[in-house]
């Protein structure tokens, strides 16, 4: 009798930077392909039967003991893929279920597999985004959620805090054919462990204390559409096996219930944190990560694409104005200057508050340099003069912004709370150039 062995997986160095490209380079094949995160690269699979096992004449090997020298084969024709396990010694898992030995089952694009120590992913036919080869970042990612858009892989979007990664799933879904479906979503950083499941999956009435009546989860409420799910990297592992299960099955069980649903979502997940790094320290279940990662998109930060940030700041001003219920304000050029100039350290959450202020501050048709905060203002513009007295300048140009940004514009308090006259505030603002501020 053969002796089962623990499926502990072990990822080398050189494997670690092969696996990192593995979900962005699925999109760039023609043809069924599999991914295993304990071998190097991707493997197609043509027409015809492809072995896998730990024979190396196998046309995709996992070399350990776990694995059986011809563990299972995949059978491909056309668009159908069927996967059939050869009588391995330890056994092939389809998501949760065994598979039965000698016996071809069908192969839907997105299934697990697990084979001894190794996850694998198969994807189906896609076609290679030669539309995204040239142009900027920006422009590149743009054709990458076109071709995206219009299938059904899940999509993992990587980016800083407040680069936009929310308003790119937004775009994917308002692209894909699932546009007129519900778009919901979901920070997962945000609800406590507790509730994450009955967010996600609803419940029953009476399933605990409080449950008064049945509830639909955000799987359900997304049911034929998208779902988001934000800061994915937070999820607890309880909650990463139970979304796996979902996920593999395509269906979900309330708390309390008897019975599962079977519901039909889009999933796009949302990240700032090393999604992979996270799965090789142990915090983030492989078989998961695999499943989410179809296609990877890296969202570049605001800096890196300052060229977008006049677009981004008119879609804004519509956004806000249309909240307010008021005629959207013109963007000056001079305002329009500063803003291209910022840094943006917080990305386009920043860009956004900046603009909700800024149209909340306009009392007439117009947003210019007096409706922006102080600190774009002063590090937008060059210093006013060489030297120590330059810079003795420049420190007392920041605080008197500062000081009349914390007191909305009102430069009587500013002058209080930086213990010099209002008349000189108001001359230091005249010496420089700028619009007399507005208070709030």
């Amino acid at each position: 009798m053969r002796r089962r062995v623990g499926h502990t997986a072990l990822v080398s160095g050189a494997q670690e930077a092969t696996t990192r490209r593995v979900a962005l380079d699925l999109a760039q094949l023609r043809g069924w392909r599999l991914a295993l995160d304990l071998a190097p690269g991707l493997i197609a699979l043509p027409e015809g039967r492809t072995l896998l096992g730990r024979d190396p004449a196998c046309g995709a090997q996992v070399a350990h003991p776990s694995v059986s020298r011809r563990h299972l084969a995949f059978h491909v024709a056309g668009e159908r893929i069927d996967v059939e396990d050869l009588g391995s010694a330890n056994g092939t898992l389809l998501g949760d279920r065994r598979l039965p030995p000698g016996e071809r089952v069908p192969l839907r694009d997105g299934d697990a597999l697990l084979v001894g120590p190794a996850h694998a992913l198969v994807r189906g036919p896609a076609e290679p985004p030669d539309a995204a080869a040239g142009g900027t970042a920006i422009e590149r990612l743009h054709a990458l959620v076109d071709r995206v858009a219009v299938g059904t892989i899940p999509v993992t979007l990587l980016g800083e805090t407040g680069v936009g990664k929310e308003v790119i799933a937004e775009r994917i879904h308002a692209r894909s054919p699932r546009r007129d479906q519900p778009f919901v979503r979901i920070n997962c950083a945000a609800v406590p462990e507790l509730l994450l499941e009955s967010e996600l999956f609803g419940y029953e009435r009476g399933a605990f204390t409080g449950a008064v009546r049945s509830k639909p989860g955000l799987f359900e409420a997304a049911d034929g559409g998208t779902l988001l799910l934000d800061e994915v990297g937070e999820l607890p592992a309880g909650a990463q096996a139970k979304l796996l299960r979902a996920l593999d099955r395509r269906e979900v069980h309330r708390v309390g219930a008897v019975r599962p649903r079977a519901v039909d979502v889009r999933l796009i997940a949302a990240t700032a944190r090393d999604l992979h790094a996270l799965q090789l320290a142990g915090g983030f279940r492989p078989d998961l990560y695999f499943r989410l990662c179809g296609v990877v998109l890296e969202v570049p930060p605001l800096r890196d694409r300052l060229d977008e940030v006049s677009t981004l700041a008119r879609e804004f001003i519509e956004e806000s104005s249309r909240q307010l219920g008021r005629p959207p304000p013109a963007l000056d050029h001079a305002a329009l200057r500063l803003l291209r100039a910022w840094s943006w350290p917080g990305n386009v959450r920043e860009l956004r508050h900046v603009i909700d202020a800024a149209v909340l501050l306009a009392d007439e048709r117009r947003i210019g340099p007096a409706q922006l905060p102080a600190r774009i203002r002063a590090g937008a513009e060059p210093p006013p003069g060489p030297g120590l007295r330059g810079e003795v300048a420049l420190v007392e140009r920041q605080r008197i912004l500062e000081a009349l940004e914390a007191c909305g514009g009102n430069q009587s308090a500013a002058a209080r709370a930086l213990g010099i006259s209002r008349r000189t505030v108001i001359s230091r603002i005249e010496a420089w150039g700028l619009p007399r501020p507005r208070k709030r």
